[in-house]
């Protein structure tokens, strides 16, 4: 599916306003590896399920049957939240997989994804509380304060209580940019937290692009489909920068992932990834390693 002229339009000024593109650094992305974007990409998947957000239940469930590993490892919901905000609802939830030994943080995507598209805002506000000269998406900056003090205090309890286990938060679409906000601003504060998130857009300037790329408390799994769009937006032209670095799935939707079909490609704005791709495709975004908005 290839998005409406307008912002067919936009993504093509965004293209041309990139500057040549950079070789690829490959580097073996491992199975251990693979299994973890596959369980978190679950994870993300699941967020999008109403039973797991708008309930008292402890365990998460995924009724179009995309989250088998996470059933599986029959995680301890600690948190539902599901707060309006301007750019979409803010949902998700907190829980903890013994399992795995991991607290996570899951964000669902948007619900109605080609509205969510086409009305992108593309305003960017001071962010000098995150770093020096960063700028941030206004809409999505103020989603991830509706929910802020709340998934702190949850993770704050966590941490200490499961103090040997990693803390990972995730997401899809707009739940990967609420992620990726709330992994900075935490990190900031002293956690070590690793980011897996999924289709993400861009969510600021370069000086922000550049902050998260730096930090070192935890690692950033920011994975891409082919030529899905929403990575693409709000465009470069705009003022948006990607941080490094990308694990770019090569094949085909509907296709099992494994390590060869990912291209690790480092270096902010890199575009020898999905945003060197030429075509733009909703498609493409609803897949990561299963389906993963099908519970929407």
């Amino acid at each position: 599916m290839i998005l409406p002229r307008e912002l067919g339009i936009v993504a093509a000024l965004g293209l041309l306003a990139q500057a040549a593109p950079a070789p690829v650094h490959r580097r073996s992305v491992s199975t251990t590896l693979l299994d973890k974007m596959d369980l978190f990409a679950q994870y993300s998947a699941a967020a999008y399920c109403s039973s797991n957000i708008n309930s008292v239940s402890t365990t998460l469930t995924c009724e179009a049957d995309n989250c088998p590993e996470v059933v599986l490892a029959a995680p301890t919901v600690l948190e539902e939240f599901n707060e309006t905000a301007e750019f979409g609802d803010t949902a998700g939830f907190v829980a903890v997989d013994s399992t795995n030994k991991a607290i996570v943080v899951s964000f669902r995507g948007s619900s109605d994804l080609s509205n969510w598209i086409a009305n992108i805002d593309f305003d960017l506000v001071d962010a000098s509380s995150i770093c020096t000269g960063c700028e941030i998406h206004s809409g999505w900056w103020k989603a991830w304060e509706t929910v802020a003090s709340a998934i702190t205090s949850k993770v704050e309890a966590a941490v200490t209580t499961y103090s040997d286990y990693d803390l990972v938060f995730t997401g899809h679409s707009l739940g990967a940019a609420l992620a990726a906000i709330g992994a900075t601003i935490l990190r900031n504060d002293g956690y070590t937290v690793d980011l897996y998130n999924f289709g993400q857009p861009r969510i600021g300037n370069l000086a922000l692009a550049d902050y998260i790329t730096a930090q070192d408390k935890g690692d950033n799994y920011r994975v891409t489909h082919t030529d899905d769009v929403v990575p693409k937006l709000p465009p470069k032209l705009l003022g948006y920068h990607h941080f490094s670095p990308e694990y770019w799935i090569t094949s085909d939707s509907g296709v099992t992932v494994t390590t060869t079909d990912i291209t690790e490609v480092t270096g902010v704005d890199s575009t020898s990834g999905n945003d060197g791709t030429l075509l733009d495709s909703v498609s493409a975004h609803k897949f990561y390693f299963e389906y993963i908005s099908a519970c929407d």
